[in-house]
């Protein structure tokens, strides 16, 4: 479906030649105001109303839908998957469609900005912003200088990003340049899809605070190092074509991802939470280096639960290893509950990680 381009239609505007018998009168530049405010608008409501509706009549009858019962957790009929592929595309595209837009606005009071095209109709640009946008001026300042990155990590990776996901590779550019904040973007999306997730604030703010101090210059090596930064920090040590039992614990990447043994894991885990590593949150507690949580004297109830959650984890990690899943791989008469039971223990470790990904950081105490 053809969607509205201003953003075409603004660089068009300000590339045109102006005619140099009018480019220094009040008309001209009333004209220049006049024609970026007809783009900011955007087609009559009627059109764009219409263009919505049109993207909705790609979803599958809501009759034709089959209710399922509280409870249910049979498999998906092919009809049932072909429905849900059909209105995952739809809601895919009204997404991108929506961060694209915000954009757009974004590109549109750049102008406006430049222009001082308010000056006459509001007392401020961020009065302007208010009544155009119906949004504060911190909000329109932050998406006017986030645009140039947005715009450039969509053309270079063809996914959009959000505001809250620029906010974060935004720094990952003030750090290391807009090459390595689009490369971020791109990997923490690709290596969230293995996972069978989407990209989130939270991840590219775990992964940037992992990242060296310095990245090497040459683009193929600071795409090795931010690929593996993000593979450590997400909890895949490997990408999926190394060899799958390659280690003594769980039985592949995907599986090895929420495991609390691995040092590495327990340093990503930490480190990208709070920007400090094992060691210096341990010290800064008051503890000395290498304590363990075993160690701890004073413990919460809550505490005592994750302390518990994280032994019987270490026991599991032990008890899950290659040679379960090989051997439970191996019975043919039982191929298909296997692959039933190996998906579920990823979604099942998936949440574990993504649920301590998002917890709150902590740190030192008072006193």
């Amino acid at each position: 479906m053809a969607g509205y381009d201003a953003s075409t239609a603004l660089d068009d505007l300000f590339a045109a030649e102006p005619d140099p018998e009018d480019s220094d009168t009040p008309r001209a530049e009333q004209s220049v105001a006049a024609r970026t405010q007809a783009i900011l608008d955007g087609p009559a409501m009627s059109d764009s109303v219409d263009s919505v509706l049109r993207l909705a009549d790609a979803l599958p009858r809501l009759d034709e839908v089959r209710e399922v019962a509280d409870g249910d957790l049979s498999d998906l009929t092919d009809l049932e998957q072909q429905q849900k592929e059909r209105t995952e595309e739809v809601i895919a595209t009204a997404v991108a469609a929506g961060n694209a837009s915000l954009w757009v606005v974004a590109q549109g009071l750049e102008r406006v900005a430049k222009g001082k095209w308010w000056r006459r109709t509001h007392d401020s640009l961020g009065a302007y912003v208010e009544d155009k946008i119906g949004r504060s001026p911190v909000y329109a300042r932050q998406l006017r200088a986030n645009a140039p990155l947005a715009l450039e990590t969509a053309e270079r990776t063809g996914t959009v990003p959000t505001p809250s996901h620029v906010k974060e590779t935004r720094k990952t550019e003030q750090r290391h340049g807009r090459d390595a904040a689009i490369t971020l973007y791109e990997v923490v999306r690709d290596v969230s899809a293995e996972l069978g997730e989407r990209p989130t604030a939270a991840s590219l703010k775990a992964v940037h605070v992992r990242l060296p101090a310095q990245l090497p210059s040459q683009p193929e090596q600071q795409r090795a190092v931010i690929e593996e930064t993000t593979r450590r920090t997400l909890g895949l040590e490997a990408p999926p074509e190394a060899t799958p039992f390659d280690k003594e614990s769980n039985g592949s990447a995907s599986i090895e991802a929420p495991s609390f043994e691995s040092d590495s894991n327990n340093s990503a885990s930490i480190e990208a939470l709070t920007g400090r590593s094992p060691e210096a949150e341990s010290e800064e507690a008051g503890g000395e280096p290498d304590d363990g949580i075993e160690d701890a004297e004073v413990v919460t109830e809550h505490l005592a639960t994750l302390k518990d959650a994280l032994k019987q984890l270490k026991a599991l990690d032990r008890a899950l290893t290659k040679d379960v899943f090989a051997g439970a791989a191996a019975e043919p008469a039982e191929v298909r509950e296997y692959a039933d039971v190996r998906e579920a223990i990823l979604r099942k470790a998936t949440a574990i990680r993504n649920k301590a990904l998002h917890a709150p950081a902590g740190g030192p105490s008072g006193g």
